[in-house]
């Protein structure tokens, strides 16, 4: 009976161990899933708020642009003259004839400046009602009536327009037929002269839908997600919680204009820049950024992607751990009571067996321990202190292709070739020292090469000394997995890069070669493979504060004034701070944040001199320096590599370090820099 008693508290000690064991496991499977879910959040912000932030200029300078074009007209000297002259001409044939003169002048304005019906009309039936859907107007100050309009001007009868504004002004119209919104971009007309100088005579109010030619300017250029989605929204007013009015069309449906409840736009509006996981318009979680628009609207450009897309692979990889550890619970559990039933059964018999019945129990526990090993992901085996092999799971019997009988008893590393076994036998040699270490080597498994990281670990055996426990567990998904996110981050660099130069054409390649010269003078610096990394991708984003320079100013064909000079220097630091609380490998946010620093203290940050300053920020700097002067510019020509390093030398050791001078210098003329880069001189677009 104490027997029994003694293998009911065996079974239950078994039993609450597997059971803690399942437990350490869920909860280190959820902890790893959770600081995966956290890394990959911080990349999906980084990614979206760079969509959202570039769509946002684009659909901004679409609604500027085409206000700009509606206060030029009404600054014209005829508009003006016009609506001043209303308010004391009462000639009819004078009045009718310059009217008909504005009316010439707003539709030859309106074909200009896109003031029109955009979608081809059917030339032939010219009976046909024309849709009201784009035009330009002169509006009266009083009331609104229309004075002149243009064919096509959607009627605002009826329309609050103004709503009390004084100045310049984008509102949204009435709807169109089709759903459309329409917008209204609205500049007063001033008296010109007289008594009433500078009061407004009328409005100039230009008319056109949310077409396709402004929904273009929220799709992002080589999107490859399946559920991205970028919109406008607006507040709903009084209409509840977390509602919104959405302006443009959605990708699940529903009329535009019309009020939704959609909690992620709500939050997008409620804090433009923020970013968070809530439920989108249909209810599902999504991942959010807003951003306001740089023209005078009161609308929140919503850039959002499906969470289920986001982290499908951390929940992926979740649910595989967690069915493999319960799989793996379940068949101890299962051995467990297999074994005690058999052990209950054997003790019962302990008191009449001999020596022999003994030996059989140590065999079966043997047994026992061979299950539960060979139960395991991982390949194990335990080894003598000479080498010899004790005991080996299937694991490892698969992983070097022998059977179990032919590696018992015969020495370990002879199975794997040089180098791996170079690697193993190093570990082992440390593990019979009394050091437990870890390292990863390369094995050819199944005809493809597999990446395996092995923990050596030393364990004393009181009847036979020391021996070492070899544990290799297979971590190629886990390697690819960081490849693909390396590949990611380039991808998203690439994307970035073609965006800002996009913007000055005479600096198309200019990042590109920029981060190539870098990289050059780091390899003849002798730098790691880390740092060669990290002032190649900063090289790639030196020009990311562009997109706070006007094109304007980026494509001027003179020189550039000091003030406009400022504006590009500024953007320098304008773009090392967009990357600040980016997690990048090496030196990337110090490389661009001290690119203006100078060897003598005179640059910018104030007083960093010297040594003090970033080594990739003093090679990007004189990269950076050599491509601009020796590029085509739109004021002017490239100066060639002599010039460009005869000023480069005059300032090495007040502006530039001379140890990346002298290293460009060499590349140049020994290592065929001359040749590789011949063509940075030529004007872009007219290479082959």
């Amino acid at each position: 009976m104490q027997t029994m008693d003694q293998g009911k508290t065996g079974w239950w000690i078994g039993g609450g161990l597997i059971a803690l064991a399942l437990v350490t496991g869920f909860l280190l499977i959820n902890r790893f899933a959770d600081a995966r879910e956290a890394e990959d959040l911080g990349r999906w912000r980084d990614r979206m708020e760079i969509v959202a932030d570039s769509r946002a200029a684009d659909a901004s300078a679409w609604l500027n642009r085409y206000l700009a074009q509606v206060e030029e007209i009404a600054a014209d000297p005829t508009v003006e003259l016009y609506a001043a002259g209303l308010m004391g001409i009462d000639d009819p044939a004078v009045v009718e004839a310059q009217r008909s003169y504005v009316l010439n002048y707003l539709s030859a304005e309106a074909d200009r400046s896109g003031f029109h019906e955009q979608r081809a009309l059917d030339p032939v039936n010219a009976n046909v009602k024309r849709p009201q859907r784009a035009g330009l107007g002169l509006l009266s100050v009083n009331g609104g009536a229309p004075l002149v309009v243009t064919r096509g001007m959607p009627s605002l009868a009826g329309h609050d327009w103004r709503e009390g504004r004084t100045g310049s002004f984008i509102a949204l119209g009435p709807q169109l037929e089709d759903k459309t919104p329409l917008v209204l971009f609205a500049a007063p007309v001033r008296a010109p002269e007289g008594a009433a100088a500078g009061l407004t005579a009328a409005w100039v109010i230009g008319a056109r839908p949310l077409d396709e030619d402004f929904l273009a300017t929220l799709k992002q250029p080589g999107d490859a997600t399946r559920t991205a989605e970028t919109y406008l929204a607006m507040p709903a007013g009084a209409s509840g919680p977390d509602t919104v009015i959405s302006l443009t069309p959605l990708a699940g449906g529903g009329r535009v204009g019309e009020v939704r409840r959609d909690v992620a736009a709500s939050h997008a509006i409620a804090t433009p820049g923020g970013f968070a996981t809530l439920a989108g318009y249909t209810g599902d979680k999504v991942l959010v950024t807003g951003r306001e628009l740089t023209a005078p609207v009161p609308w929140i450009l919503v850039h959002t992607i499906s969470a289920a897309e986001a982290m499908a692979d951390i929940e992926a990889r979740r649910t595989s751990l967690e069915i493999t550890l319960g799989i793996t619970g379940i068949a101890l559990l299962v051995v467990l009571v297999l074994v005690w039933r058999y052990g209950v059964s054997q003790r019962l018999m302990t008191a009449y067996r001999t020596q022999a019945a003994l030996s059989t129990e140590n065999e079966l526990l043997s047994q026992f321990l061979q299950h539960v090993s060979d139960a395991q992901p991982t390949a194990i085996a335990a080894l003598a202190d000479d080498g010899t092999v004790r005991f080996v799971n299937r694991g490892m019997t698969a992983l070097v292709g022998l059977d179990r009988a032919d590696m018992i008893d015969r020495q370990f590393l002879p199975v794997f070739d040089r180098d791996t076994a170079r690697a193993l036998g190093d570990g082992i040699t440390h593990a019979l020292a009394g050091d437990s270490s870890q390292t990863l080597v390369t094995h050819i498994l199944g005809g493809r090469q597999r990446h395996f990281q092995v923990d050596f670990v030393a364990v004393d055996d009181a009847s036979q000394g020391t021996s070492t426990l070899v544990v290799m567990q297979d971590i190629t998904d886990l390697i690819g997995a960081h490849e693909r996110s390396e590949a990611l981050l380039g991808q998203l660099i690439g994307v970035l890069t073609d965006i800002i130069d996009s913007r000055d054409p005479f600096s198309r390649h200019h990042s590109a070669r920029v981060a190539e010269v870098a990289e050059a003078i780091g390899a003849e610096l002798g730098w790691d493979e880390v740092r060669l990394k990290a002032v190649s991708i900063a090289g790639r984003l030196v020009n990311i504060g562009k997109i706070f320079v006007p094109i304007s100013v980026l494509t001027k064909e003179s020189p550039l004034d000091a003030s406009e000079l400022a504006l590009v220097r500024d953007s320098i630091r304008k773009g090392a701070a967009l990357l600040k609380d980016l997690d990048f490998e090496g030196p990337v946010y110090r490389s661009l944040a001290e690119l203006q620093a100078h060897m003598d203290g005179s640059g910018d940050p104030a007083g960093l001199s010297g040594d003090a300053i970033e080594p990739a920020a003093r090679v990007l700097a004189v990269a950076n320096a050599f491509i601009a002067m020796v590029s085509a510019r739109a004021h002017r020509g490239g100066l060639g590599f002599d010039k460009a390093m005869a000023l480069l030398m005059e300032e090495a050791g007040k502006r530039y370090d001379r140890k990346a001078v002298a290293a460009l210098q060499n590349v140049l003329e020994n290592k065929g820099g001359r040749e590789d880069w011949a063509g940075f001189g030529e004007v872009p677009g007219t290479d082959a």
